[in-house]
């Protein structure tokens, strides 16, 4: 009988104890990533890399062997992203490659960090020779991101993917 009330406290009160501080860890653990995330975007260079598209029309696309970026450098941004979707203005001549290509400088610069949810939202403007950008970039604990551009002259196009630091190209 003493051993089964032994194992009996053992399972009310040692267990509960384990799993509690498991769930510290993990908070513990998401914090820092957090952290991370909020120093990296705090030092105004970055680069999102994009794994799928998704059209206006809900249609994603897989472009885990397609480079693509968005390049931030402080107060400049440098994009090549594929781009599926449809032309709002026939007589604007796109990039050859069909995609949303610029390297400018941005305006409108504005970077909210939602503690709460663990969740910056970076929004910015754009443009190239013909094209207006609004950009929006979510950047989530993890680095996970999701990165969505309205154009003046074509439907709305989001991308998912990781936002890192950006890697000395040597």
């Amino acid at each position: 009988m003493k051993k089964l009330v032994l194992a009996i406290l053992f399972v009310a009160f040692i267990v509960p104890i384990q799993a509690q501080s498991k769930k510290e860890l993990k908070m513990e653990k998401e914090a820092q990533e957090y952290a991370e995330i909020k120093i990296l975007i705090n030092s105004g260079i970055y680069i999102f890399e994009s794994d799928w598209a998704t059209t206006q029309k809900g249609n994603r696309i897989n472009l885990i062997s397609n480079p693509n970026f968005l390049k931030m450098d402080h107060k400049n941004a440098i994009v090549d992203m594929p781009y599926f979707g449809i032309s709002q203005s026939p007589s604007v001549s796109f990039s050859g490659s069909g995609g949303i290509e610029f390297d400018s400088v941005i305006k409108d610069l504005k970077v909210d960090f939602n503690d709460k949810k663990q969740k910056v939202i970076i929004k910015f403007s754009a443009q190239n020779k013909t094209e207006n950008f609004n950009v929006t970039l979510a950047v989530f604990r993890s680095g996970n991101a999701n990165l969505n551009i309205i154009s003046n002259s074509r439907n709305s196009i989001s991308y998912d993917g990781k936002v890192s630091e950006i890697k000395d190209e040597k």
